[in-house]
């Protein structure tokens, strides 16, 4: 248990020390997973992953903005809008996706 402990807290260390790093790697992994995903083509981001092209290219958006994309993997749809993976589950108060 000790070592699971001191694995643990060296995670939030690495964490909370570097930030920048971890949000850039982070974002980096979630864009090369959903590249291809159709709100990400549609915004012409063409499968770049890097931050830099994510902020020029992504706005920031509001539920209203990706309601039809919500709508139509509700109603079933299980192509790649919003995730590469199909979506499993909403919630709804705080408008994030699961993928199973």
């Amino acid at each position: 248990m000790a070592e699971e402990n001191k694995k643990n807290l060296e995670f939030i260390e690495e964490v909370t020390t570097n930030v920048d790093e971890v949000q850039k790697r982070v974002l980096h992994e979630i864009l090369t997973r959903n590249a291809n995903i159709e709100y990400l083509q549609r915004l012409n981001l063409n499968g770049r992953t890097d931050r830099e092209a994510f902020k020029k290219v992504v706005p920031v958006i509001t539920y209203e903005d990706i309601q039809s994309n919500i709508n139509r993997i509700a109603n079933g749809d299980r192509s790649p809008i919003l995730c590469s993976q199909p979506v499993s589950e909403f919630i709804s108060r705080s408008f994030l996706f699961y993928s199973s």
